[in-house]
Parts: structure tokens; C-alpha cells; sequence
């Protein structure tokens, strides 16, 4: 019984380890919250279709990338720094990365998870760039 115990205290201490920090993740949703709100195509024609990168990846992090985060995407920057701006591994499941490949190779066939292993993004551009340069 006792063993039994010990193992549910594990799991929840587990889970908490890799959950997302919510109390950051409402932080940084309140200041987002001032930023304007952008539908898909507006998000895309102000934050993705500047640099070369196609609807289809813009579509793709708009919505995956938001489910990932618990962000609302249509008022994130593609500026936006992963880690200063937006405390990504915080707001994040812990294991968003292997998420992110396999919904790429859902969405576009392709496999990125050689790829993205030793890429270290410091921003959503550069992360959509990527991805851009994946289906290219």
C-alpha cells in the first residue's frame, strides 16, 4: 500500500515537472492581451508573407504552435523572442518539440525531427523560417 502511495506522490511531482508553468502563461497572455488581434490571413500578411514564408507554414504555427504554448498566436509577433518574450519551455508541455514533428509530417509528409534537433531558435521567425525551409 505503502509502495502504492509513494508512486501516486511520484507521478503528480512528475506531472508538474512537465506540465506548463500556467502562472507564466497567463503572464504573458495579459501582455499579449494589449496587442492588436489578428485573424489568420491578417497574421500571415503582416507576420509571415514580409520574410518568404508561405501560407501554409503560417497557417501551420498559427494554430499548432498556439495549441503547443496556450498562446493566443493572433497577437504574437514574429519578433517575438521564444524565450524572453514569450518563456516558451515554460508555457510549454515538455514535449512540444516531438508534438511540433509529428504534426509537421502529418501536415506536409515530411519528417524534421533530424533537423530540428540541433536547431535552437531565438524567435518565432526563425522558427517559421525553418519550417518554410522544410517544405521548400
Amino acid at each position: 500500500m505503502w509502495k502504492r502511495l509513494k508512486n501516486i506522490l511520484l507521478s503528480f511531482k512528475t506531472y508538474s515537472t512537465l506540465s506548463p508553468g500556467f502562472a507564466t502563461r497567463q503572464r504573458v497572455k495579459r501582455r499579449l492581451a494589449y496587442r492588436q488581434d489578428l485573424n489568420p490571413q491578417q497574421w500571415y500578411e503582416l507576420q509571415c508573407k514580409p520574410y518568404g514564408i508561405s501560407p501554409a507554414i503560417a497557417k501551420f504555427a498559427y494554430f499548432f504552435l498556439a495549441k503547443y504554448s496556450g498562446l493566443p498566436f493572433s497577437r504574437v509577433l514574429s519578433s517575438d523572442r521564444l524565450e524572453q518574450d514569450l518563456h516558451w519551455t515554460e508555457v510549454c508541455w515538455f514535449d512540444w518539440e516531438i508534438t511540433l514533428c509529428d504534426d509537421f509530417q502529418h501536415c506536409f509528409g515530411i519528417d524534421i525531427s533530424n533537423s530540428l534537433e540541433d536547431f535552437q531558435p531565438l524567435t518565432i521567425q526563425e522558427l517559421m523560417l525553418f519550417l518554410n525551409q522544410q517544405i521548400s
